[in-house]
């Protein structure tokens, strides 16, 4: 069982440190997931000397190369719906498709993400859906679906076609994982670059966590197509084949299973 375990908890760790709802918008300099006009008064006051820990990064708003009463204006434009300029800044990209795409899915609580996850040299495809605080996980190896359980802060892993459960993984699991993907935090866009992953380009947007970890977020004709994350210099990308709004909540019933010993099934 510890394997199955093992990579519950891969998947989980994933999402839950690197999914989070946010909402960095072109124009909001004080990264409140706001445009308004406390944005261009954060410029304008930058254009006079005063510095108030806002990002001078994402001032120059129309892209001049300087921070002035212009970019104010910009982002007031920005503020209204009324901005129709390009939003490259000199050489820099700047987008906002996790705000379009992925934040308002997540920030309804109720959704469904698949990806594919590497166990011991296999790939295994993984179905998360969110319903609030509970999670579920769906996943098969070996010819077995498995199904891991987390409703009402405990954890239980689940055969459905055996109608089978053991809460022989709950306390491992749940020290592990905090369910709280779809829950806003607070995140930095960092920036948007256009790169290519097996020759294909994509448009990859950067946001540093609070613990100083980066995600990345890889979108290709308005679909979200990869997460990434960077460790020891290395980085990894995890494919997103499908993410849409609403869960199946049937998966969340343990009604009709009866409670086994599913250790010596899983090995």
């Amino acid at each position: 069982m510890k394997r199955f375990v093992s990579l519950f908890i891969v998947i989980i760790m994933v999402f839950t440190c690197s999914v989070c709802a946010s909402a960095r918008l072109v124009g909001d300099v004080n990264s409140d997931s706001k445009v308004n006009s406390l944005d261009a008064l954060l410029i304008l006051r930058k254009s006079v000397g005063f510095n108030d820990g806002a990002n001078e990064k994402y001032m120059d708003a129309n892209g001049d190369g300087r921070i002035n009463s212009l970019d104010a204006l910009t982002v007031l434009m920005i503020a209204v719906g009324s901005y129709e300029g390009d939003l490259e800044v000199e050489d820099e990209l700047v987008t906002s498709y996790k705000a379009q795409i992925v934040d308002p899915i997540l920030a309804t609580g109720e959704f469904t993400i698949t990806t594919e996850v590497e166990s011991e040299g296999t790939v295994v495809t993984a179905e998360i859906m969110v319903n609030g605080k509970d999670m579920c996980v769906n996943t098969a190896s070996k010819g077995v679906t498995l199904r891991m359980l987390h409703l009402s802060g405990k954890t239980y892993l689940v055969i459905p076609m055996e109608m089978l459960l053991s809460k022989g993984i709950y306390g491992e699991v749940d020290k592990e994982m905090d369910v709280s993907i779809g829950s806003p935090a607070k995140v930095t866009y960092i920036k948007s670059e256009r790169v290519k992953v097996d020759g294909v380009e994509y448009i990859c947007e950067s946001y540093r966590q609070t613990d100083g970890t980066i995600s990345y977020y890889y979108f290709k004709d308005g679909k979200w197509v990869f997460l990434g994350s960077e460790e020891d210099g290395v980085m990894e990308l995890r494919e997103i084949t499908a993410f849409k709004k609403g869960v199946d909540s049937s998966c969340f019933s343990l009604s009709g299973y009866r409670e086994a010993d599913l250790s010596g099934l899983l090995g």
